[in-house]
């Protein structure tokens, strides 16, 4: 630390998905770019989340990042298979009154109605499944990632690109100008010097560089909830979302237990108070939709895992320039889906600092 004479072409304050992508994305589009990322070790969402993408949304908005970010990631296997990210089929289980509004929300995935063969098979994978009143329908394209072991590949292949680097320790606490260019610091110790400045510092970003810009467009905190359950998800189980609870049930091959994401409601939180633990309210909004939907696993919770996010009013990825401060640009609000919407954020983040890296897969 402390090389205030070392520069770099960008500097990205945030290691988290998001971070990680607009790095990755800026040297493709730029090769000889000199990429500097901050890693200040506090990635809970990336290395917490679900990792899951399902390309939908409940607006027009959402439905296109959502798309753009599921074709990117289909390019990124393509180019590199070993990276941590694996088709999933995908179910739905929904009331009848309900389906029009999931139709309006698939931002590309066909859905087609599961006929009796397919609920057979699911109620071997998931004894006691619940569907004989509700509709079950089926979608292609939705993906499962490992998203912080997707973030480190991405972070070390920005190691080995000459000029660029990830550097750790304390966290950037502050940016200020240098003729035409950006320190950044923390405390009196200047860290770097950049010509452009992307924040994607996740839910630390109301209290870190450009916290009062975070703030004033209404980003807020909130707890993102899932619990194990420790039963082993056969090889070909499929992920089961539960759209009217706003909740879904992803096997976890990798560590041999299937995880029940749901909605929280525990807002306005702060990371420097620690990490979130899952509360008895949690607990019971859990349990409401393993009762509406898999009894049978109510008896098998093992753990579970609590995260932050920033959250924005309108659940649009705050993705914007910092008035006055040209070269500098937000890129917050993952809004619970961070890792899907993590490329168009990305995209859109370096279109703003003039470094467009969209390549022929434009969608």
């Amino acid at each position: 630390m402390g090389r205030p004479e070392k520069e770099f072409d960008l500097a990205i304050i945030g290691s988290g998905i998001i971070g990680a992508m607009i790095g990755h994305l800026a040297a493709e589009g730029n090769p000889g770019l000199r990429v500097l990322t901050m890693d200040d070790g506090n990635t809970g969402a990336t290395h917490l989340s679900a990792g899951l993408d399902v390309p939908t949304g409940h607006t027009a908005g959402q439905r296109a990042l959502a798309a753009r970010g599921s074709a990117v990631y289909a390019r990124l296997r393509a180019e590199l298979p070993a990276l941590p990210i694996r088709p999933v089929d995908t179910y739905w289980v929904i009331d009848k009154a309900n389906l029009h509004r999931l139709r309006e929300s698939m931002a590309g995935p066909r859905l087609t109605e599961a006929d009796a063969e397919r609920r057979d098979w699911l109620a071997g994978v998931l004894p006691g499944l619940r569907t004989a009143d509700r509709l079950l329908l089926r979608s292609d394209g939705g993906a499962h990632a490992d998203v912080g072991r997707l973030a480190g590949r991405l972070l070390d292949e920005q190691r080995r690109r000459p000029g660029s680097e990830v550097r750790g320790g304390s966290p950037v606490t502050g940016v200020r100008p240098r003729d035409g260019r950006y320190e950044l610091t923390h405390g009196d110790e200047v860290y770097a010097v950049a010509g452009r400045v992307a924040v994607a510092t996740g839910a630390r970003a109301p209290w870190g560089p450009f916290g009062d810009v975070a703030r004033a467009r209404g980003l807020r905190v909130k707890k993102v909830a899932a619990l194990h359950l420790g039963v082993r998800p056969p090889d070909d189980a499929p992920v089961l979302v539960f759209d009217d609870h706003d909740a879904f049930l992803l096997p976890v091959h990798e560590e041999g237990y299937w995880l029940l994401s749901f909605t929280s409601r525990h807002w306005d939180l702060s990371p420097g108070d620690g990490p979130p633990d899952l509360s008895p309210e949690d607990r019971a909004t859990a349990a409401g939709v393993l009762d509406a939907y898999v009894p049978a696993l109510a008896a098998e919770v093992c753990g579970g895992r609590a995260f932050y996010d920033g959250y924005t009013p309108d659940r649009m990825p705050l993705v914007e320039p910092v008035d006055g401060w040209p070269g500098v640009v937000l890129a917050l609000g993952g809004n619970g889906s961070g890792y899907r919407l993590a490329p168009a954020i990305a995209e859109r983040a370096l279109e703003l600092l003039s470094l467009d890296t969209r390549k022929g897969d434009r969608s």
